[in-house]
């Protein structure tokens, strides 16, 4: 056989039954489809509430609410149904006691400087650093010596309900 002959038999064999038009999917009878089981039946979606209006807030009339006579405060700039927004500040010396959300969270230092701890590891944070906390994540913070001012993001409003137990402050004429 020359050096061609296995080189037209691949080819051939590579080919047999490509003219063939491939053959057609058969339905299967009702009697053959296969029932799901009672757990793998789909649940109906539970209603979904109806898409919050579009909002533009000025700082100044946003929710304002404060702890600890104003060892910390919380301006709600924006709350939907998947996410808080919100501009935190924190005393010189304020502290954060150990606690989980449910929810990721976001953190972005816009001034003042302490020590966070996420999941037992202690970050020393300032002026321009972004945290990210995972769901359940264990997270603590000590505020050194300047005010704290920071941006709050909740991934999910239910955790920044724990700031409706806070004193509302009246808004400044």
């Amino acid at each position: 056989m020359s050096r061609t002959g296995p080189a037209i038999f691949f080819l051939i064999a590579m080919t047999a039954g490509c003219d063939r038009a491939p053959p057609t999917k058969r339905e299967p009878a009702p009697a053959e489809v296969a029932k799901p089981a009672a757990a793998e039946v789909a649940k109906p979606e539970p209603p979904k509430s109806p898409p919050l209006p579009a909002a533009v807030t000025l700082l100044a009339q946003a929710e304002h609410r404060q702890k600890g006579g104003g060892a910390a405060q919380i301006w709600a700039l924006a709350r939907g149904q998947n996410a808080f927004l919100g501009k935190l500040e924190m005393a010189p010396g304020g502290k954060v006691p150990e606690h989980r959300d449910p929810t990721e969270e976001y953190i972005h230092i816009l001034s003042g400087a302490g020590k966070f701890t996420i999941d037992g590891q202690s970050h020393e944070v300032g002026p321009g650093t972004t945290i990210y906390m995972p769901p359940g994540a264990l997270v603590s913070f000590e505020n050194g010596a300047e005010p704290l001012v920071a941006i709050q993001v909740f991934a999910g409003p239910e955790p920044a309900g724990k700031y409706d137990a806070w004193e509302k402050v009246s808004a400044s004429p």
